[in-house]
């Protein structure tokens, strides 16, 4: 946690470089930022703050969420909350007043702050190593930015130096064709996966390693193999990463899938390859997707009561695992004991009343609370719990792997890969060896698997799927609005629109 907890050096270096992010006075009594680049704490703290804008800040991570979870077709928004911001997102409806802002500020703030880094570490005179496992590290950093940026808004500005002065010419860029951005993504993830550690130690938990870098590039390939840009012969390059990552033995799959998401678990965990780092109780590292989350009275977030449950799961989805399905009750709470200590089950005829104006979960007025996000040791604030956000970790992978396989024309060779996860979750081995069928097993597999782990939106991007998963969607339904071709990316935020004459707007918005 020495990483994580290194904020002095951050704040310094946060001033600064906000300065570069936002402002059009230039400040003359400023250090040059090159001068900030002595040694390698001093990189390191750059680096933290390259991460920085992966905390979204305010109640941008709930937005995202929605983006790229709530799109599936098991996802409904709960009252008071339902018709607004949370039912266009989790329908999958984008408006382009929605509030998408955020995501795409932060991460280009990312991409400046990684920009900066990887121009100024060669001047610091770290030993050349060093100095290049550094560098792979601002690439990744970087590489994730984007990879979220051209599945969500599909062409992008493509800028791969830092912000250095503010006219015009250099603010207002154009979108740069999805192909080009792939391109600089997979370049950048090629180098840090053969530059970074495979490991780190303690005191660097939530650093990239070489592992992460590798499979990450694996599902950069995997997604250029589907839709928009469909290059087959990308199935065989995910497949060789994918394999490559999953032969190092770096990472592996916990042996009890609810130790995943086991708060006390973040720092150990064997499966996470990458994920947000949060801190409960400080103020500024944590997150508030916990306490939208959270079931009500439930002990698992601060709060009036718990969590305001924003959100839920459909009954349809908790039914269509296998009974014997261990992933089932640990990603859904069907049933909970409550502050009170009284026990709360979904459907429950016995107890029908609400709590602080949200209903308790009872068919059919609500659904069924997410069960992966609990922080019951958080007494400051909503925004300040501790659960680490995963964006990547071992299962995905695997699953990955299976449907890299299987595209490639070697679905025998899938199935192993497959009955890895599916053994860990307490099910039978799949032997079924014709592709067809195979495909639609490994399409479900990662929607019970990864269900609420900011996957399905860009699964169904790449799969083709997403018209066919907004006939099923419950806000869509709800809000009697159909699947349109524009859905398959999300509207440019107007604010950059109107700030940036270059900018134009995705079709249909």
């Amino acid at each position: 946690m020495k990483y994580l907890n290194n904020y002095i050096k951050v704040f310094v270096l946060l001033i600064f470089v906000s300065s570069c992010e936002g402002l059009e006075e230039i400040p003359y009594d400023f250090t040059a930022v090159s001068n900030l680049y002595q040694n390698e704490d001093d990189v390191d703290a750059a680096l933290l703050g390259a991460y920085q804008p992966l905390i979204l800040g305010g109640v941008d991570d709930l937005w995202f969420f929605l983006i790229t979870s709530g799109s599936s077709d098991h996802i409904r928004i709960n009252d008071p909350y339902r018709g607004g911001a949370q039912s266009n997102l989790a329908a999958a409806t984008f408006q382009d007043t929605d509030p998408i802002g955020g995501i795409w500020v932060n991460y280009f703030r990312g991409i400046n702050r990684a920009n900066l880094v990887i121009e100024n570490i060669p001047s610091v005179g770290l030993d050349k190593s060093l100095e290049e496992e550094k560098l792979a590290e601002a690439r990744f950093i970087r590489a994730f930015y984007y990879f979220n940026l051209v599945r969500l808004f599909g062409d992008v500005p493509l800028s791969l130096e830092s912000t250095k002065n503010f006219d015009k010419e250099t603010l207002q860029t154009s979108r740069t064709p999805v192909a080009e951005v792939y391109e600089a993504i997979v370049e950048d993830l090629q180098f840090a996966g053969s530059s970074l550690p495979e490991m780190h130690d303690a005191n660097n938990t939530g650093r990239a390693t070489a592992g992460a870098a590798k499979a990450l590039l694996g599902k950069v390939y995997l997604t250029m193999a589907g839709k928009p840009l469909e290059k087959n012969e990308m199935y065989q390059l995910a497949s060789s990463k994918l394999k490559e990552m999953v032969e190092s033995g770096a990472y592996d799959l916990e042996p009890d899938f609810a130790a995943v998401f086991d708060i006390a678990n973040q720092q150990t965990n064997t499966e996470v390859m990458f994920a947000r780092q949060a801190l409960t109780n400080v103020n500024g590292t944590g997150t508030v997707l916990t306490y939208f989350a959270a079931a009500p009275n439930s002990p698992y977030a601060l709060w009036l009561g718990g969590g305001q449950f924003q959100f839920s799961f459909t009954e349809d989805f908790y039914n269509s695992y296998n009974p014997n399905d261990l992933r089932k009750d640990v990603t859904l709470l069907y049933s909970y004991t409550d502050r009170d200590g009284k026990k709360v089950t979904y459907n429950d005829p016995d107890n029908p009343t609400g709590y602080l104006g949200i209903p308790v979960p009872r068919a059919p007025e609500t659904g069924i609370p997410y069960g992966k996000l609990k922080d019951p040791g958080n007494t400051t604030s909503p925004f300040n719990h501790g659960t680490n956000l995963i964006f990547m970790r071992y299962a995905d992978v695997l699953l990955l792997l299976a449907e890299a396989l299987n595209e490639s024309g070697n679905p025998s060779q899938a199935l192993p890969y497959l009955n890895l996860v599916r053994k860990r979750a307490g099910l039978t081995d799949v032997i079924i060896t014709d592709q067809s069928q195979l495909r639609d097993i490994i399409k479900q597999e990662r929607k019970w698997e990864l269900a609420g782990e900011f996957t399905e939106y860009y699964d169904l991007q790449r799969w083709g799927d997403l018209q066919q998963s907004m006939e099923n969607n419950p806000e869509t339904q709800y809000l009697g609005r159909s699947y349109d071709s524009k859905y398959e990316l999300l509207p440019i935020p107007v604010n950059e629109l109107d700030a940036n004459e270059n900018l134009t707007q995705n079709q249909g918005y």
